[in-house]
C-alpha cells in the first residue's frame, strides 16, 4: 500500500478546522512503532543532531515522534504543557488553530541552549513558527523543525522562510492536502 493511501483529511468543510489522520497518530489507528522508528530515523539523518541540546515536542501528536527522535539523537526530551505552570519563567506560545488549548508553555530551557522541534505533522506551520519565535525571544536557539508529514502549501514554506528556520519533512504531502487543510494556493 502506498503511504499516501493511509493519509486522509478529516472533518467537514463546514468545520473551522480540518485535520490529517495518518499512520503516526495512534488516535486514529494502531501505531506501528517499528515503522515510526524508521521514519524518525530518516528525519534524524537530515538534521544535525549534534547541534542540539534538547528535542522539543508538542501535545498531542508531536510527543511520540519527538520521543523517538530524542532516543535516536540521544538527547533529552522536553514537552510543552497545555496548563500554565505555577512556577514563573515559562516560555509561552500560541497554537492558533486549537479550540481546546490555544496556549502552550515550555519550561526547563535557558538562554543559549539549542533545541530542535519535532512534530508528527505540519499543516500550516503557525504553531511551530510561533514556538520558534517565543523560544528565540527567550534566548533559546532554534534552527530546525522536523516533521514526519508536511503539507505542501506555499504559505507553509513562506512562513518558515520568513522565520529563518529550516523545515525538514520525512514525507511532503501533495498540494491537494494543503488545499484541503488551508485552502487553495493563491
Amino acid at each position: 500500500m502506498d503511504f499516501l493511501d493511509e493519509v486522509s483529511v478529516i472533518g467537514s468543510t463546514e468545520q473551522r478546522r480540518r485535520i490529517l489522520a495518518h499512520p503516526f497518530d495512534p488516535r486514529y489507528r494502531a501505531l506501528d512503532v517499528k515503522r515510526l522508528r524508521e521514519a524518525v530515523a530518516g528525519l534524524a539523518a537530515v538534521i544535525d543532531t549534534a547541534a542540539v541540546d534538547y528535542v522539543l515536542g508538542f501535545p498531542v501528536g508531536g510527543i511520540i515522534p519527538a520521543l523517538a527522535f530524542a532516543e535516536i539523537a540521544d538527547r533529552p526530551l522536553i514537552v510543552s504543557m497545555l496548563l500554565e505552570p505555577e512556577q514563573p519563567g515559562a516560555i509561552r506560545f500560541e497554537e492558533p488553530h486549537s479550540v481546546v488549548a490555544p496556549v502552550h508553555y515550555i519550561q526547563g530551557l535557558r538562554p543559549g541552549e539549542r533545541v530542535v522541534i519535532i512534530e508528527d505533522e505540519v499543516t500550516t506551520g503557525r504553531t511551530a513558527v510561533n514556538a520558534v519565535r517565543a523560544l528565540r525571544a527567550a534566548g533559546v536557539r532554534v534552527g530546525d523543525v522536523g516533521a514526519l508529514l508536511v503539507v505542501d502549501h506555499p504559505s507553509v514554506w513562506e512562513r518558515f522562510a520568513a522565520a529563518e528556520v529550516a523545515l525538514h519533512a520525512w514525507v511532503t504531502l501533495p498540494p491537494a492536502y494543503g488545499a484541503a487543510i488551508v485552502g487553495p494556493a493563491t
